[in-house]
């Protein structure tokens, strides 16, 4: 999945305004070509678009959603927040916020803010991401595409918000409920089959999981476990070599199963996995997942001996790509200092 969904089969498509075929043919080809020759030519392309048709234009937005999404691979998260801010900003000097271009830039823009996970990033993106779904369920109805989008960018954020609230067990129930919505309005749309089908049961998956682990669900982690590692091997299944942000993410759901079910050597294993599927994509940020994470699970399943080496890769791997006050440094931070007996 790339950092803005694709549109499935069916959906509105985003308006060609002006006759501008030509430009959009053009990115269409850059994107699906991909490579790591895309975002120079995503560039160049929306450094001609904007010189002929203005930053405000639509279709020169559109090219910029695009590359934003591809420089968002690989560089650092907060690098990423302040260039979806400034087209978020520029979306709104022309376009209204039920505009296709609009809605795809902000989702971008609140998604990289929660992945930024500093202390007022989550209850900022948490805040607007409720907006965004009521709107767009009030303007569009609840089983429009864009709307099916902001209950995923909502759930996903309602998932990582134990990381600055770790009592408030009631949110993990609500991103299960999101998603569990969310993968019933694309069965329905797009099929049981379909790929994003999946990712919407995968993300209900990991929610489900969480929920029964605080003990505030009903049923039990072992049953829990089981439904995620069967989402997770059917996530592996679909498409082909190039879906590497799937696998990573099935991996990585594969080990939180494992994780959960008391069986560490599987959950390193899986985890190893996401950990050599990072390593060699040129684009760390492939699929949106945090290279950080495969380390942290390894650190959390390890012989204590080894744990800290672990936790400690997990911090340089964050500190990459996160600053130094992101929860995400500080939750690895947390980790070491339990390790060493602090």
């Amino acid at each position: 999945m790339t950092t803005a969904p694709v549109l499935p089969e069916g959906a509105a498509p985003m308006p060609d305004r002006g006759g501008d075929r030509a430009w959009i043919a053009r990115l269409r080809a850059i994107v699906r070509a991909g490579g790591p020759s895309a975002a120079a030519e995503l560039g160049d392309l929306l450094t001609s678009a904007r010189a002929r048709l203005g930053a405000s234009h639509s279709i020169a937005l559109r090219i910029a959603a695009a590359t934003e999404g591809e420089l968002s691979r690989t560089r650092r998260v907060d690098d990423s927040v302040t260039a979806w801010a400034a087209v978020h900003a520029e979306a709104g000097v022309s376009l209204g916020p039920d505009d296709p271009v609009t809605m795809e830039i902000a989702s971008g823009h609140l998604r990289w803010l929660a992945r930024r996970a500093r202390p007022d990033d989550l209850r900022r993106a948490l805040t607007s991401q409720r907006a965004e779904l009521a709107r767009r369920r009030e303007t569009l109805g609840p089983h429009d595409h864009w709307t099916g989008v902001a209950r995923a960018d909502l759930a996903t954020t309602l998932l990582t918000l134990p990381l600055i609230e770790p009592e408030n067990r009631r949110v993990l129930a609500e991103a299960a409920d999101h998603a569990a919505e969310e993968a019933g309005r694309r069965a329905g749309v797009l099929g049981d089959d379909h790929m994003l089908t999946w990712e919407a049961r995968a993300l209900e998956a990991s929610a489900r999981l969480a929920v029964v682990q605080s003990s505030t669900g009903s049923g039990t982690v072992a049953e829990a476990a089981e439904h995620a590692l069967a989402v997770a091997e059917a996530c592996m299944s679909l498409g082909g070599p190039l879906d590497a942000g799937r696998q990573i993410r099935a991996a990585l759901l594969t080990a939180d199963a494992h994780l959960a079910a008391d069986r560490p050597g599987d959950a390193e294993r899986a985890a190893r996995l996401a950990a050599g599927l990072f390593s060699v994509r040129p684009r760390p940020w492939w699929g949106g997942a945090d290279p950080g994470r495969p380390w942290v699970v390894i650190a959390r399943s390890g012989a204590r001996a080894d744990a800290a080496g672990h936790a400690a890769r997990a911090l340089t791997e964050r500190s990459r790509w996160f600053p130094s006050d992101s929860l995400r440094c500080v939750e690895v931070t947390r980790l070491l200092h339990l390790f060493d007996g602090r």
